[in-house]
């Protein structure tokens, strides 16, 4: 038996081109992430300023600190990271999962 149309691997997505700065989107996506993450971590000093650092203010402070360096990275790459074109697959809407073509 024949077929018209070859069965081709990845028949189920598009690729489309787009513009952008990778490098700049994850910095932003990790101080967005890590917000979370400073949030829960000032909370011992969020009635102020404690007498003795212990073990868990220091770990809070360690906690603290990458916030301010993803913010920072973000910040430089958007100005200096050129964008560039980045394939991104999308699922192709009229592809039926059971046909074989």
């Amino acid at each position: 038996m024949k077929s018209s149309t070859p069965i081709v691997l990845g028949g189920g997505w598009l690729t489309r081109q787009t513009v952008g700065r990778p490098k700049t989107r994850f910095c932003g996506f990790l101080s967005v992430i890590w917000l979370g993450v400073s949030l829960c971590a000032s909370y011992p000093f969020w009635l102020g300023w404690p007498q003795s650092f212990g073990y868990l203010e220091w770990l809070c402070v360690a906690l603290l600190i990458p916030q301010p360096v993803f913010v920072i990275l973000a910040a430089v790459f958007m100005v200096t990271e050129q964008p560039r074109t980045i394939p991104v697959q999308h699922p192709n809407p009229s592809h039926d999962m059971r046909n074989l073509y």
